[in-house]
């Protein structure tokens, strides 16, 4: 009972974090018409974030002195873990401060990297966006002081103060974090903004003509989409406890959201819903019960990049607007 209870819990807090990922794709791609291949680029800014700030802070606060966060990772974590366990509201405090500074780095790297990239194709936009998260990843992984280079570095648990029951205090801050996520989106993708993004997205020259300031709208949905980018990337680094900034990869974190948003259509955030539901599942169970596949004529590690390419193929082949396909928006009288 408890493996199985524990399979669910890891299922639905995988759901949350990569739903937040698909839908903020979706609202770029989907509804915006903006081709984002570096989605783990606002991703990794939040992993930073998270790495970097709150133990320092906590060190400051606490007077911890004489140890550097990185080289005495273990020892301070230890020290910090007993003022915690005690100190709620300053943990409460430290999960705030770091989420917030995760959406405003993350809205401002959107709003900067728009400049330039806006100016391109939408070929080459996407592949701007991906260098900028493959220049990142490479970066975090060879600076020892940001993230603890190749070896990473642990965090802080926010909700130490619950003691035994601090994973499942986890699990339900991340699964709320994730409703409000999608509630916000579906409350943009249905008002009047939706609407104009969909005009956008079918055609720029028509919107531009209309009196749209197309270029300005862009840079606020990367803007936006970037701060929600970065909130996801901190809410899954405390989750598994730690950062490794080479783990994320543009295969995990950019091209797997994207197949959940094909999968489960474009413009539809059901859909992303429905497509991310079928495919953490999919993950999951291969990551959790690899051991039985070991009947396979290859190794397993190579299922999942073929179940990928798979249903990829599949969808586009036979059911090119996903599980549920984009549909009009109503308008009320």
């Amino acid at each position: 009972m408890n493996v199985i209870l524990n399979f669910v819990l890891d299922v639905a807090v995988f759901l949350c974090i990569y739903l937040i990922f698909s839908l903020s794709l979706n609202l770029e791609q989907g509804y915006s018409g903006i081709a984002n291949l570096g989605l783990y680029f606002p991703i990794i800014i939040g992993a930073i974030v998270v790495g970097y700030l709150p133990g320092r802070l906590a060190m400051w606060i606490y007077d911890i002195g004489g140890m550097n966060f990185v080289d005495d990772n273990m020892h301070v974590l230890s020290l910090l873990q007993q003022r915690l366990e005690a100190d709620a509201l300053m943990s409460i405090a430290l999960l705030a401060i770091t989420l917030t500074a995760a959406l405003a780095i993350g809205w401002l790297a959107g709003y900067l990297a728009a400049y330039p990239a806006l100016r391109l194709p939408q070929t080459y936009l996407a592949v701007f966006y991906l260098s900028l998260g493959e220049t990142l990843r490479v970066v975090a992984t060879n600076t020892k002081y940001l993230v603890g280079g190749t070896l990473g570095v642990n965090i802080i648990n926010p909700f130490w103060f619950l003691h035994g029951d601090s994973y499942l205090g986890m699990v339900a801050f991340v699964s709320a974090t994730t409703i409000v996520v999608f509630v916000v989106y579906e409350i943009v993708c249905r008002s009047p903004v939706g609407r104009l993004l969909r005009a956008m997205r079918e055609n720029e020259l028509t919107a531009a003509c209309t009196g749209k300031n197309v270029p300005q709208i862009k840079k606020h949905v990367l803007a936006f989409t970037f701060a929600i980018l970065a909130l996801g990337g901190a809410l899954h680094t405390f989750y598994l406890g730690g950062v490794l900034a080479a783990g994320y990869s543009r295969s995990d974190f950019s091209f797997w959201p994207w197949l959940m948003m094909i999968v489960g259509g474009t413009g539809n955030n059901k859909g992303v819903f429905l497509g991310t539901l079928s495919l953490v599942l999919m993950r999951r169970a291969m990551i959790v019960f690899k051991n039985y596949f070991l009947f396979l004529p290859f190794s397993v590690l190579w299922l999942e990049p073929i179940l990928m390419a798979l249903m990829l193929g599949l969808t586009i082949a036979y059911r090119t607007g996903g599980l549920l396909p984009e549909k009009p928006t109503k308008i009320a009288a």
